[in-house]
Protein backbone atom coordinates (compact mmCIF):
# COMPACT_ATOMS: atom_id res chain seq x y z
CA UNK A 1 0.00 0.00 0.00
CA UNK A 2 3.18 2.41 0.70
CA UNK A 3 3.97 2.19 -3.02
CA UNK A 4 0.51 3.49 -4.19
CA UNK A 5 0.51 6.18 -2.22
CA UNK A 6 4.63 7.02 -2.31
CA UNK A 7 4.53 11.20 -2.80
CA UNK A 8 0.60 11.58 -1.51
CA UNK A 9 -0.66 15.12 -0.87
CA UNK A 10 -3.05 15.58 1.26
CA UNK A 11 -4.88 19.12 2.77
CA UNK A 12 -7.05 20.16 5.28
CA UNK A 13 -9.43 22.88 4.48
CA UNK A 14 -11.16 24.42 6.97
CA UNK A 15 -13.40 27.17 6.63
CA UNK A 16 -13.15 30.26 9.17
CA UNK A 17 -16.42 31.08 9.65
CA UNK A 18 -16.68 29.30 13.54
CA UNK A 19 -14.22 27.27 15.69
CA UNK A 20 -13.07 24.03 15.12
CA UNK A 21 -15.97 21.56 15.85
CA UNK A 22 -15.19 17.58 16.78
CA UNK A 23 -16.18 16.95 13.32
CA UNK A 24 -13.71 18.68 11.47
CA UNK A 25 -10.85 18.23 13.86
CA UNK A 26 -11.61 14.55 13.40
CA UNK A 27 -10.81 15.27 9.62
CA UNK A 28 -7.89 16.74 10.79
CA UNK A 29 -6.76 13.86 12.47
CA UNK A 30 -7.50 11.23 10.27
CA UNK A 31 -5.14 13.21 7.18
CA UNK A 32 -2.22 13.59 9.65
CA UNK A 33 -2.44 9.83 10.67
CA UNK A 34 -2.61 8.96 6.84
CA UNK A 35 0.80 11.73 6.10
CA UNK A 36 2.62 10.43 8.69
CA UNK A 37 1.93 6.93 7.73
CA UNK A 38 2.86 7.03 4.39
CA UNK A 39 4.78 9.88 4.60
CA UNK A 40 3.16 12.13 2.48
CA UNK A 41 2.71 15.91 2.64
CA UNK A 42 0.49 17.61 4.41
CA UNK A 43 -1.33 21.09 2.98
CA UNK A 44 -3.18 23.50 5.39
CA UNK A 45 -5.68 25.83 2.79
CA UNK A 46 -7.98 28.14 4.54
CA UNK A 47 -11.21 28.55 2.81
CA UNK A 48 -11.94 32.00 3.28
CA UNK A 49 -14.12 33.30 -0.01
CA UNK A 50 -17.11 33.63 1.91
CA UNK A 51 -16.87 37.52 2.77
CA UNK A 52 -19.58 37.83 4.97
CA UNK A 53 -18.70 35.13 7.30
CA UNK A 54 -15.00 34.39 7.36
CA UNK A 55 -13.23 35.63 9.98
CA UNK A 56 -9.52 36.09 11.05
CA UNK A 57 -10.42 35.73 14.85
CA UNK A 58 -11.70 31.88 13.48
CA UNK A 59 -8.89 31.61 11.40
CA UNK A 60 -6.33 32.05 14.36
CA UNK A 61 -7.92 30.05 16.41
CA UNK A 62 -8.29 26.96 14.29
CA UNK A 63 -4.86 27.48 13.60
CA UNK A 64 -4.36 27.44 17.40
CA UNK A 65 -6.18 24.11 18.17
CA UNK A 66 -4.54 22.34 15.28
CA UNK A 67 -1.32 23.32 17.21
CA UNK A 68 -2.61 22.06 20.65
CA UNK A 69 -3.87 19.08 19.20
CA UNK A 70 -0.34 18.34 17.76
CA UNK A 71 -1.43 18.84 14.37
CA UNK A 72 1.39 20.20 11.88
CA UNK A 73 1.65 20.87 8.46
CA UNK A 74 4.25 20.87 5.79
CA UNK A 75 2.99 23.80 4.01
CA UNK A 76 0.80 26.54 4.19
CA UNK A 77 -1.65 28.06 5.58
CA UNK A 78 -2.40 28.58 1.87
CA UNK A 79 -5.64 30.78 1.96
CA UNK A 80 -7.91 30.64 -0.66
CA UNK A 81 -8.19 34.84 -0.85
CA UNK A 82 -5.12 35.54 -1.57
CA UNK A 83 -6.03 33.73 -4.89
CA UNK A 84 -8.48 35.23 -6.60
CA UNK A 85 -6.86 36.15 -9.49
CA UNK A 86 -6.03 32.79 -10.29
CA UNK A 87 -9.64 31.58 -9.87
CA UNK A 88 -10.64 34.47 -11.89
CA UNK A 89 -7.98 33.57 -15.04
CA UNK A 90 -9.01 30.14 -15.23
CA UNK A 91 -13.33 31.32 -14.97
CA UNK A 92 -12.21 33.54 -17.89
CA UNK A 93 -10.68 30.44 -19.86
CA UNK A 94 -14.03 28.28 -19.30
CA UNK A 95 -16.22 31.61 -20.49
CA UNK A 96 -13.71 31.84 -23.65
CA UNK A 97 -13.83 28.53 -24.68
CA UNK A 98 -17.52 28.39 -23.97
CA UNK A 99 -17.42 25.99 -21.19
CA UNK A 100 -19.05 28.81 -18.76
CA UNK A 101 -21.53 31.30 -18.87
CA UNK A 102 -22.92 34.93 -17.35
CA UNK A 103 -25.93 34.50 -15.45
CA UNK A 104 -27.67 37.85 -14.61
CA UNK A 105 -30.85 35.84 -12.76
CA UNK A 106 -32.19 37.66 -9.65
CA UNK A 107 -32.66 35.49 -5.95
CA UNK A 108 -36.13 36.41 -6.85
CA UNK A 109 -36.58 34.89 -10.16
CA UNK A 110 -34.23 32.07 -9.61
CA UNK A 111 -36.34 31.17 -6.30
CA UNK A 112 -39.94 31.90 -8.71
CA UNK A 113 -38.03 29.30 -10.98
CA UNK A 114 -37.87 26.50 -8.66
CA UNK A 115 -41.20 26.94 -7.02
CA UNK A 116 -42.80 26.77 -10.57
CA UNK A 117 -41.18 23.59 -11.34
CA UNK A 118 -41.46 22.10 -7.22
CA UNK A 119 -45.47 22.56 -7.98
CA UNK A 120 -45.47 20.87 -11.76
CA UNK A 121 -43.36 18.06 -9.40
CA UNK A 122 -40.23 18.23 -11.36
CA UNK A 123 -36.68 18.34 -9.39
CA UNK A 124 -35.88 21.63 -9.26
CA UNK A 125 -32.34 22.46 -11.54
CA UNK A 126 -31.92 26.32 -13.54
CA UNK A 127 -33.13 26.17 -16.50
CA UNK A 128 -30.36 27.75 -18.61
CA UNK A 129 -32.28 30.92 -19.82
CA UNK A 130 -29.10 33.16 -19.76
CA UNK A 131 -26.96 30.99 -21.72
CA UNK A 132 -28.12 32.70 -24.68
CA UNK A 133 -28.26 36.15 -23.70
CA UNK A 134 -24.61 37.09 -22.82
CA UNK A 135 -24.80 40.60 -23.64
CA UNK A 136 -26.89 42.34 -21.09
CA UNK A 137 -26.00 45.13 -18.38
CA UNK A 138 -25.77 44.76 -14.71
CA UNK A 139 -24.19 42.17 -12.48
CA UNK A 140 -24.08 38.54 -12.99
CA UNK A 141 -22.62 35.25 -11.55
CA UNK A 142 -20.83 32.45 -13.50
CA UNK A 143 -22.18 29.30 -14.62
CA UNK A 144 -20.78 25.86 -15.92
CA UNK A 145 -22.39 24.40 -18.78
CA UNK A 146 -23.52 20.98 -17.26
CA UNK A 147 -25.12 20.45 -20.79
CA UNK A 148 -21.74 20.41 -22.67
CA UNK A 149 -19.72 18.51 -20.62
CA UNK A 150 -22.59 15.71 -20.98
CA UNK A 151 -22.56 16.24 -24.66
CA UNK A 152 -18.25 15.55 -24.52
CA UNK A 153 -17.79 13.89 -21.69
CA UNK A 154 -21.32 11.48 -20.93
CA UNK A 155 -23.87 11.99 -18.36
CA UNK A 156 -22.28 9.52 -16.21
CA UNK A 157 -19.94 10.58 -13.73
CA UNK A 158 -18.26 7.99 -10.85
CA UNK A 159 -15.62 7.19 -8.51
CA UNK A 160 -14.62 4.96 -6.29
CA UNK A 161 -14.78 5.98 -2.47
CA UNK A 162 -11.98 5.08 -0.56
CA UNK A 163 -13.88 4.70 2.63
CA UNK A 164 -16.87 3.44 1.31
CA UNK A 165 -15.87 1.14 -1.78
CA UNK A 166 -14.46 -1.52 -0.61
CA UNK A 167 -14.99 -3.95 -3.00
CA UNK A 168 -14.47 -1.85 -6.20
CA UNK A 169 -17.60 -0.52 -6.56
CA UNK A 170 -18.01 2.85 -7.42
CA UNK A 171 -20.32 5.93 -7.02
CA UNK A 172 -21.64 7.57 -9.54
CA UNK A 173 -24.97 9.99 -10.61
CA UNK A 174 -26.06 11.62 -13.70
CA UNK A 175 -24.66 14.82 -14.59
CA UNK A 176 -28.50 15.54 -16.56
CA UNK A 177 -30.10 16.35 -13.35
CA UNK A 178 -27.90 18.78 -12.44
CA UNK A 179 -28.64 22.01 -13.87
CA UNK A 180 -25.71 24.38 -14.88
CA UNK A 181 -24.22 25.59 -11.06
CA UNK A 182 -22.78 28.75 -10.01
CA UNK A 183 -18.70 28.98 -10.35
CA UNK A 184 -18.40 32.41 -9.52
CA UNK A 185 -20.71 34.45 -7.51
CA UNK A 186 -22.07 38.10 -8.54
CA UNK A 187 -19.54 39.47 -5.90
CA UNK A 188 -16.50 37.90 -8.36
CA UNK A 189 -15.53 35.54 -5.19
CA UNK A 190 -15.42 31.78 -6.79
CA UNK A 191 -18.19 29.35 -5.34
CA UNK A 192 -16.69 26.54 -3.44
CA UNK A 193 -16.81 23.98 -5.61
CA UNK A 194 -14.66 25.99 -8.34
CA UNK A 195 -11.82 27.16 -5.68
CA UNK A 196 -11.41 23.62 -4.36
CA UNK A 197 -10.62 22.02 -7.85
CA UNK A 198 -8.35 25.05 -8.96
CA UNK A 199 -6.49 24.50 -5.72
CA UNK A 200 -6.27 21.37 -5.54
CA UNK A 201 -5.16 20.94 -8.99
CA UNK A 202 -2.27 23.56 -8.34
CA UNK A 203 -1.26 21.89 -4.81
CA UNK A 204 -1.20 18.54 -7.11
CA UNK A 205 -3.48 17.01 -4.36
CA UNK A 206 -3.68 13.48 -4.58
CA UNK A 207 -5.99 12.26 -1.85
CA UNK A 208 -8.83 14.32 -0.07
CA UNK A 209 -10.33 12.96 3.28
CA UNK A 210 -13.88 14.75 3.96
CA UNK A 211 -17.07 14.48 5.54
CA UNK A 212 -19.88 12.47 3.95
CA UNK A 213 -21.56 16.05 3.34
CA UNK A 214 -19.24 16.52 0.38
CA UNK A 215 -20.34 13.23 -1.77
CA UNK A 216 -22.73 15.31 -3.59
CA UNK A 217 -20.30 17.98 -4.28
CA UNK A 218 -17.20 16.02 -5.53
CA UNK A 219 -19.52 15.23 -8.94
CA UNK A 220 -19.72 18.76 -9.79
CA UNK A 221 -15.38 18.97 -9.11
CA UNK A 222 -14.91 15.47 -11.16
CA UNK A 223 -16.57 17.75 -13.90
CA UNK A 224 -14.70 20.76 -13.49
CA UNK A 225 -11.19 19.23 -13.38
CA UNK A 226 -12.01 17.14 -16.30
CA UNK A 227 -13.11 20.50 -18.52
CA UNK A 228 -10.02 22.24 -16.70
CA UNK A 229 -7.07 19.81 -17.63
CA UNK A 230 -8.95 19.69 -21.16
CA UNK A 231 -8.34 23.07 -21.90
CA UNK A 232 -5.02 23.91 -19.70
CA UNK A 233 -3.48 21.01 -21.48
CA UNK A 234 -1.79 19.58 -17.91
CA UNK A 235 -0.99 16.60 -16.49
CA UNK A 236 -4.56 14.97 -15.42
CA UNK A 237 -4.55 13.85 -11.92
CA UNK A 238 -8.14 14.08 -10.18
CA UNK A 239 -7.58 13.07 -5.98
CA UNK A 240 -8.63 9.75 -5.45
CA UNK A 241 -11.76 11.04 -2.49
CA UNK A 242 -12.67 9.01 0.85
CA UNK A 243 -15.83 10.84 2.36
CA UNK A 244 -15.49 10.34 6.15
CA UNK A 245 -19.14 9.38 8.04
CA UNK A 246 -20.61 12.45 9.97
CA UNK A 247 -20.23 12.30 13.87
CA UNK A 248 -23.56 11.81 16.01
CA UNK A 249 -24.23 12.03 19.61
CA UNK A 250 -25.05 8.99 21.99
CA UNK A 251 -28.58 9.20 21.07
CA UNK A 252 -27.86 9.25 17.30
CA UNK A 253 -28.72 12.36 16.61
CA UNK A 254 -26.70 15.47 15.34
CA UNK A 255 -23.98 17.03 17.70
CA UNK A 256 -25.27 20.26 19.42
CA UNK A 257 -23.89 21.82 22.18
CA UNK A 258 -25.25 19.91 24.84
CA UNK A 259 -22.99 16.50 23.87
CA UNK A 260 -20.28 17.88 22.71
CA UNK A 261 -20.28 19.69 19.89
CA UNK A 262 -18.64 22.64 20.92
CA UNK A 263 -15.35 24.33 19.32
CA UNK A 264 -11.82 22.29 20.45
CA UNK A 265 -10.34 25.27 22.69
CA UNK A 266 -13.55 24.65 24.86
CA UNK A 267 -12.33 21.27 25.48
CA UNK A 268 -9.02 22.73 26.48
CA UNK A 269 -10.76 25.11 28.66
CA UNK A 270 -12.65 22.46 30.48
CA UNK A 271 -9.74 21.17 31.16
CA UNK A 272 -8.99 17.96 28.74
CA UNK A 273 -5.54 16.89 27.68
CA UNK A 274 -4.77 17.25 23.78
CA UNK A 275 -3.49 13.78 23.73
CA UNK A 276 -6.79 12.60 25.17
CA UNK A 277 -8.82 14.39 22.54
CA UNK A 278 -6.54 13.36 19.82
CA UNK A 279 -6.77 10.04 20.53
CA UNK A 280 -10.80 10.02 20.98
CA UNK A 281 -11.65 11.75 17.57
CA UNK A 282 -8.68 8.85 15.82
CA UNK A 283 -10.33 5.51 17.32
CA UNK A 284 -13.73 7.16 16.18
CA UNK A 285 -14.81 4.89 13.02
CA UNK A 286 -13.07 1.56 14.22
CA UNK A 287 -9.71 1.95 12.41
CA UNK A 288 -7.99 0.48 15.75
CA UNK A 289 -9.18 -2.49 17.32
CA UNK A 290 -6.13 -4.18 18.57
CA UNK A 291 -4.43 -0.12 20.42
CA UNK A 292 -6.16 1.16 23.70
CA UNK A 293 -7.41 4.88 23.72
CA UNK A 294 -4.87 6.26 26.05
CA UNK A 295 -1.66 4.65 23.47
CA UNK A 296 1.40 6.42 22.36
CA UNK A 297 0.58 9.18 19.11
CA UNK A 298 3.22 6.82 17.59
CA UNK A 299 1.10 3.46 17.86
CA UNK A 300 -1.80 5.43 16.29
CA UNK A 301 0.66 6.31 13.20
CA UNK A 302 2.22 2.51 12.70
CA UNK A 303 -1.10 0.64 12.93
CA UNK A 304 -2.63 3.61 10.98
CA UNK A 305 -4.90 1.84 7.80
CA UNK A 306 -6.96 4.23 6.31
CA UNK A 307 -9.00 1.19 4.73
CA UNK A 308 -10.17 0.27 8.37
CA UNK A 309 -12.21 3.31 8.59
CA UNK A 310 -16.58 2.33 8.76
CA UNK A 311 -18.00 4.25 6.40
CA UNK A 312 -21.47 3.94 8.76
CA UNK A 313 -21.97 7.10 11.49
CA UNK A 314 -19.66 7.29 14.03
CA UNK A 315 -21.09 7.92 17.51
CA UNK A 316 -19.16 10.82 19.73
CA UNK A 317 -19.11 9.98 22.99
CA UNK A 318 -18.24 12.53 26.00
CA UNK A 319 -18.68 9.81 28.65
CA UNK A 320 -16.02 7.71 26.88
CA UNK A 321 -13.84 11.21 26.02
CA UNK A 322 -13.87 11.49 29.90
CA UNK A 323 -12.53 8.51 30.80
CA UNK A 324 -9.71 8.88 27.85
CA UNK A 325 -8.66 12.04 29.49
CA UNK A 326 -9.05 10.64 33.00
CA UNK A 327 -6.50 7.37 31.87
CA UNK A 328 -4.00 10.46 30.50
CA UNK A 329 -4.51 12.23 33.99
CA UNK A 330 -3.55 9.27 36.08
CA UNK A 331 -0.41 8.47 33.43
CA UNK A 332 0.80 12.15 34.56
CA UNK A 333 3.43 11.95 37.05
CA UNK A 334 2.95 15.15 39.71
CA UNK A 335 6.37 17.24 37.40
CA UNK A 336 3.93 16.87 34.33
CA UNK A 337 0.25 17.64 36.03
CA UNK A 338 1.82 20.59 37.68
CA UNK A 339 3.51 21.46 33.88
CA UNK A 340 0.07 21.51 32.52
CA UNK A 341 -1.96 23.16 35.16
CA UNK A 342 0.63 26.14 34.95
CA UNK A 343 0.42 25.86 30.94
CA UNK A 344 -3.60 25.73 31.07
CA UNK A 345 -3.97 28.69 33.98
CA UNK A 346 -5.05 26.18 36.64
CA UNK A 347 -2.97 25.64 39.36
CA UNK A 348 -3.92 28.15 42.10
CA UNK A 349 -1.21 31.14 42.07
CA UNK A 350 -1.64 30.88 46.16
CA UNK A 351 -0.28 27.63 46.42
CA UNK A 352 3.06 28.00 46.78
CA UNK A 353 2.60 30.49 49.99
CA UNK A 354 1.15 26.84 51.77
CA UNK A 355 3.43 23.88 49.81
CA UNK A 356 6.63 23.44 49.14
CA UNK A 357 7.40 21.45 46.16
CA UNK A 358 7.93 18.02 48.07
CA UNK A 359 4.87 18.89 49.59
CA UNK A 360 2.86 19.64 46.35
CA UNK A 361 3.96 16.92 44.88
CA UNK A 362 1.61 15.37 47.73
CA UNK A 363 -1.13 17.65 47.17
CA UNK A 364 -1.04 17.30 43.61
CA UNK A 365 -1.34 13.27 43.71
CA UNK A 366 -3.82 13.58 45.96
CA UNK A 367 -5.69 15.95 43.91
CA UNK A 368 -5.65 14.02 40.68
CA UNK A 369 -7.40 10.82 42.16
CA UNK A 370 -10.56 10.65 40.39
CA UNK A 371 -10.15 13.45 38.02
CA UNK A 372 -11.65 13.56 34.88
CA UNK A 373 -10.14 16.98 33.96
CA UNK A 374 -8.19 19.54 34.71
CA UNK A 375 -10.39 21.44 36.07
CA UNK A 376 -11.16 18.45 38.52
CA UNK A 377 -7.69 19.28 39.77
CA UNK A 378 -8.27 22.54 40.22
CA UNK A 379 -11.44 22.09 41.84
CA UNK A 380 -9.36 19.56 44.28
CA UNK A 381 -6.12 21.62 44.43
CA UNK A 382 -8.92 24.42 46.17
CA UNK A 383 -9.40 22.30 49.31
CA UNK A 384 -6.04 22.86 50.00
CA UNK A 385 -5.50 26.64 49.79
CA UNK A 386 -9.30 28.01 49.57
CA UNK A 387 -10.40 30.10 52.62
CA UNK A 388 -13.29 31.53 51.30
CA UNK A 389 -16.17 29.08 53.00
CA UNK A 390 -19.19 27.81 50.93
CA UNK A 391 -21.56 28.69 54.59
CA UNK A 392 -24.04 27.20 52.82
CA UNK A 393 -23.31 23.85 53.39
CA UNK A 394 -23.46 23.95 57.23
CA UNK A 395 -27.53 24.39 56.25
CA UNK A 396 -28.57 21.15 56.70
CA UNK A 397 -26.49 19.98 60.04
CA UNK A 398 -28.05 18.72 62.69
CA UNK A 399 -27.16 19.83 66.11
CA UNK A 400 -24.85 16.87 66.30
CA UNK A 401 -23.09 18.12 63.65
CA UNK A 402 -23.07 21.36 65.16
CA UNK A 403 -21.69 20.53 68.71
CA UNK A 404 -18.92 18.53 66.46
CA UNK A 405 -18.56 21.53 64.49
CA UNK A 406 -17.67 23.67 67.39
CA UNK A 407 -15.48 21.26 69.52
CA UNK A 408 -13.35 20.88 66.08
CA UNK A 409 -13.26 24.57 65.68
CA UNK A 410 -11.88 25.14 69.14
CA UNK A 411 -9.25 22.31 68.82
CA UNK A 412 -7.80 23.47 65.15
CA UNK A 413 -7.73 27.30 66.20
CA UNK A 414 -5.43 26.67 69.13
CA UNK A 415 -3.44 23.50 67.59
CA UNK A 416 -4.20 22.67 63.79
CA UNK A 417 -0.53 20.66 63.53
CA UNK A 418 -2.51 18.10 65.64
CA UNK A 419 -5.17 17.42 62.97
CA UNK A 420 -3.04 17.34 59.70
CA UNK A 421 -0.47 15.09 58.60
CA UNK A 422 0.95 12.27 60.73
CA UNK A 423 -1.23 13.37 63.80
CA UNK A 424 -4.53 12.69 61.58
CA UNK A 425 -4.33 9.62 62.65
CA UNK A 426 -4.10 10.05 66.50
CA UNK A 427 -6.82 12.25 65.96
CA UNK A 428 -9.36 9.84 64.40
CA UNK A 429 -8.82 7.55 67.50
CA UNK A 430 -9.82 10.45 69.60
CA UNK A 431 -12.63 10.65 67.54
CA UNK A 432 -15.08 8.89 70.07
CA UNK A 433 -14.09 11.60 72.73
CA UNK A 434 -15.14 13.97 70.66
CA UNK A 435 -18.48 13.08 69.10
CA UNK A 436 -20.72 10.53 69.54
CA UNK A 437 -21.68 10.31 65.79
CA UNK A 438 -20.83 7.47 63.66
CA UNK A 439 -20.11 6.61 60.06
CA UNK A 440 -21.56 8.49 56.88
CA UNK A 441 -22.85 11.56 59.65
CA UNK A 442 -19.32 11.91 60.85
CA UNK A 443 -17.60 11.77 58.03
CA UNK A 444 -19.43 13.52 55.65
CA UNK A 445 -19.63 16.86 58.55
CA UNK A 446 -15.67 16.13 58.75
CA UNK A 447 -15.15 16.70 54.79
CA UNK A 448 -17.41 19.82 54.85
CA UNK A 449 -15.39 21.36 58.39
CA UNK A 450 -11.65 20.88 57.24
CA UNK A 451 -12.51 20.88 53.09
CA UNK A 452 -15.37 23.40 52.94
CA UNK A 453 -16.72 20.90 50.38
CA UNK A 454 -19.00 17.87 50.29
CA UNK A 455 -17.15 15.69 47.93
CA UNK A 456 -13.81 15.10 46.87
CA UNK A 457 -10.43 12.83 47.30
CA UNK A 458 -10.60 9.97 50.49
CA UNK A 459 -10.55 13.01 53.80
CA UNK A 460 -7.62 10.52 55.09
CA UNK A 461 -5.60 11.67 52.20
CA UNK A 462 -6.38 15.36 52.15
CA UNK A 463 -5.48 15.54 55.67
CA UNK A 464 -2.89 13.97 55.77
CA UNK A 465 -1.29 16.31 52.71
CA UNK A 466 -3.22 19.39 54.20
CA UNK A 467 -1.25 22.81 55.66
CA UNK A 468 -1.91 23.34 59.02
CA UNK A 469 -2.32 27.24 58.40
CA UNK A 470 -5.07 27.03 55.75
CA UNK A 471 -7.09 24.56 57.97
CA UNK A 472 -6.74 27.02 60.65
CA UNK A 473 -7.73 30.00 58.10
CA UNK A 474 -10.65 28.09 57.01
CA UNK A 475 -12.30 27.14 60.41
CA UNK A 476 -11.36 30.76 61.62
CA UNK A 477 -13.96 32.17 59.13
CA UNK A 478 -16.78 29.77 60.01
CA UNK A 479 -19.48 31.65 61.33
Amino acid sequence: MTDVIKGARLRFAPSPTGGLHPGNARIAVFNWLFCKKYNATYVLRIEDTDLERSNQDYEKSIISDLKWLGITWDEGPVRQSERLERYNELCSLLIEKGWAYKCWCTDEELDAERAAQLKAGKPPRYSGKCKKEQNKNGEYAIRFDVDRFVAEFGAKIEFTDLIRNKNGEKLSQSAKGMGDFVIMKRTKTPTYNFAVVVDDMDMKITHVFRGEDHISNTYRQIMLFEVIHKLTGTEKLIPAYGHLPMLLAPDRTKLSKRNGGIPIYEYRANGYLSDAVFNHLAFLGGIYWDLTEDGARSDLVNKFDYSNAAPSACVYDLAKLESVNSMFITKKDTTELKSLLIQENLLPKDIACFYDDNALEGVLTVSKDGAKTLVDIHRALEMFINIDVEKSLFDNFSEEQKELFNKVKTLVSKTPENVTGNKWKEFKLELPNVSDLKGGKLWKALRVIFTGKEFGPPLDNIMFHMSPKVLKTRIDRYV
